[in-house]
């Protein structure tokens, strides 16, 4: 039965929060398309697909008996909104070519791509962030979706040049919080100011982690915003090549971070720059080299002084946008009271 107190606003509460995706919330899920719409190679074979979860779940409305007709129309249009959402979207397996980053992202069987035409759809029509041209794409885990997920990723590319890693062994983090946390503290009394809730780091998420053979950076920071119930978590991931830096910026809460954990070694693997675009074939006497270091990139890189500390994680604030994350306290309860099903989620 979905919850009588949010009926209203379905659509768009439901959009907004990032939602947990091993819930009973749905029915059996239907396969979309796997029709790539940009240049991919592979093939998983008809036993191991006949094998995968379906790429996005389908959603399904039983009414209740204390349900009124006018409540049965309304949720039923809402179902079908969302579903509608869903056969929109071209989701994208096998390795996926980003040209522009001279990048191939392998999705493997765990998850799916989203252009950027179906990721604006995402990001900016349903959860109504601010239009970035240079948004890459989206990565879903398979069975999850706008609506349903623990974790969204946004994809983007950082032409920055090349990073040296020289600082990497000798980053003192804890001198490093100290001075994001003060940051922090600067751009909470800014928001303030232009009529946005404040916000306090309170520390690493996830301990910040170089793997010097791979040229891969990830750390988590935890926030907390004014207006939320729940503290916030802002996990990142980059991909150090010649010319910049690829970037998984990662859409959580705080109760996804032992999922995150569980998925990184595997999503820390999916990305790899082509011949010419490498780390190792980095130039000295031709490439262009960043103004910033592994301790830049933690605190904010380039991202942080185009925008501040936190960067994009900003982006997903909108003013007065207090059900952003007051909706996360009560997530979990939400999704799983919207729609019910005799089906079990596979």
């Amino acid at each position: 039965m979905i919850n009588k107190h949010f009926k209203s606003g379905l659509i768009i509460c439901a959009a907004l929060i990032i939602l947990p995706s091993y819930t009973t919330a749905w029915a059996a899920p239907q396969a979309a398309s796997e029709t790539a719409q940009v240049e991919t190679q592979g093939d998983i074979g008809d036993n191991a697909e006949a094998k995968l979860l379906p790429l996005l779940p389908y959603y399904e409305y039983t009414p209740e008996e204390t349900d009124t007709a006018e409540d049965i129309e309304t949720y039923r249009a809402q179902v079908a909104e969302i579903n509608q959402h869903n056969e929109s979207l071209s989701p994208q397996t096998d390795i996926v070519t980003l040209k522009k980053a001279g990048v191939q992202i392998n999705m493997g069987q765990t998850h799916y791509f989203l252009d950027p035409k179906d990721s604006r759809k995402v990001l900016v029509d349903l959860w109504e962030n601010p239009y970035n041209p240079e948004l890459l794409g989206m990565i879903f885990a398979r069975n999850t979706d706008a609506y349903s997920n623990d974790y969204a990723v946004a994809v983007y590319f950082e032409s920055s040049g090349y990073v040296s890693d020289e600082d990497a062994m000798t980053i003192d983090y804890d001198d490093l919080l100290k001075n994001m946390k003060s940051q922090t503290a600067q751009e909470s009394k800014s928001r303030k100011n232009q009529g946005y809730g404040g916000m306090t780091m309170i520390g690493w998420g996830a301990d910040p982690k170089y793997d010097a053979a791979k040229h891969h950076l990830s750390w988590a920071q935890l926030l907390k915003f004014d207006e939320a119930e729940t503290n916030t978590l802002n996990y990142n991931m980059r991909f150090l090549g010649r010319k910049g830096v690829l970037e998984f910026r990662y859409i959580a809460n705080e109760e996804a971070l032992p999922i995150l954990e569980q998925a990184m070694p595997e999503m820390s693997s999916m990305a790899s720059f082509q011949a010419g675009h490498r780390y190792t074939d980095f130039n000295p006497d031709t490439d262009k080299v960043a103004a910033y270091g592994i301790a830049g990139l933690v605190a904010g890189g380039a991202v942080a002084k185009k925008l501040g500390l936190l960067g994009v994680l900003i982006l997903f604030l909108k003013k007065g946008w207090i059900v952003i994350f007051a909706a996360l306290a009560f997530g979990r309860r939400f999704i799983t009271g919207l729609f019910k099903s005799d089906s079990k989620e596979p």
